[in-house]
């Protein structure tokens, strides 16, 4: 799988006159009165990964502290869902439900958020209360290739209205379970999360449990709708998403410890071009020993020896160092589901 995540991370390299216009518009849908952090959360993320352009449209409360912390997102207070008809417009990625509520207000942008997707052929993804309200959508209709939903185990228990207990006990047929009820890529979030879409399943062995805090979810939705307006699919971004979410948090524990991890933090640790820093440092020792040539007399202070000594020492530390903050767990391919 190590070769599979580094053909998508190949999809995702820039030409030297890109602009901010080839790599997306993410939409973010997020955050209702008292909920605005996990709006933020998700909008900073997918800025982070790549996206050329983010947008939030949130209550208006939260406008003054999403341009306070990430003055790169374009906040849009949103305090109905006709005033969300406007924004649905231009972009080319949905993502909404981070703190999003179960009120009116949720169930109107959530609605109108839908029906944009399935209109504008958009491709959206769902997490936390847009989930929570999806059942409420009677005409619910978001094509297979378009759709990533991102449920933990309580929120998939509630859609199936299943016994949480249970479905921790088979989690890979409850997300067969959820694509079969919403087709489209199910991102089961958890002790090992699984990324399905109708064909094998795979199982990120990644994270830790110190990432059970709030707003890691909503740093997940926005890292993977970032990836997805950069031109992967459904599944690729899913795959990469929940892979540096994770990998992020794992470098956290090991640099912090457990119990420091926050959402904020996890979304400062994304690493994205690691294995080809690893990858140029290995050249570059593989040519340095192969091109070294050190002359002098044994007995005697070598000042090309000391020279040649301190550069390989160099070279050792950085691939140490590349290592200690790159990707080293990978995604593993699970047997398909019965």
């Amino acid at each position: 799988m190590e070769n599979k995540v580094r053909s998508i991370l190949k999809k995702l390299e820039r030409t030297p006159n890109a602009s901010k216009h080839d790599f997306g518009h993410v939409l973010v849908v997020a955050g209702n009165i008292g909920f605005g952090g996990a709006g933020i959360l998700a909008s900073t993320a997918a800025i982070s990964c790549g996206a050329g352009l983010v947008s939030l449209a949130t209550r208006s409360e939260n406008v003054g502290a999403a341009l306070c912390s990430c003055p790169e997102v374009m906040a849009k207070p949103v305090n109905s869902g006709q005033d969300l008809d406007n924004h649905l417009l231009k972009p080319s990625v949905l993502c909404i439900g981070p703190g999003l509520g179960t009120n009116a207000w949720s169930e109107q942008v959530l609605y109108k958020s839908l029906h944009a997707a399935k209109e504008r052929n958009l491709p959206i993804l769902i997490d936390a209360d847009g989930l929570n309200l999806l059942p409420k959508i009677l005409d619910f209709k978001v094509s297979k290739k378009n759709l990533i939903i991102t449920p933990h185990e309580g929120e998939a228990a509630r859609l199936l209205k299943a016994n949480k207990i249970r479905t921790q006990k088979n989690r890979q047929n409850m997300a067969k379970k959820l694509f079969d009820l919403y087709p489209g890529t199910v991102v089961l979030k958890g002790k090992e999360t699984i990324v399905y879409d109708g064909g094998s399943f795979l199982v990120c062995s990644a994270g830790n449990p110190g990432m059970a805090v709030g707003g890691m979810g909503d740093v997940l939705s926005g890292m993977i709708s970032g990836y997805l307006a950069q031109g992967l699919s459904s599944k690729e971004a899913s795959i990469l998403g929940v892979f540096h979410h994770a990998v992020a948090c794992d470098s956290l524990q090991e640099n912090y410890g457990q119990r420091t991890i926050e959402a904020e933090k996890a979304i400062n640790m994304i690493v994205i071009d690691s294995q080809d820093a690893i990858n140029e440092i290995k050249e570059l020792r593989k040519d340095f020993y192969k091109n070294v040539n050190v002359t002098g007399k044994i007995n005697e202070y070598n000042e090309q020896l000391a020279k040649a000594v301190r550069v390989s020492d160099f070279l050792e530390l950085g691939d140490f160092l590349r290592w200690q903050s790159a990707p080293r767990r990978l995604f593993l391919a699970a047997p398909t589901c019965g």
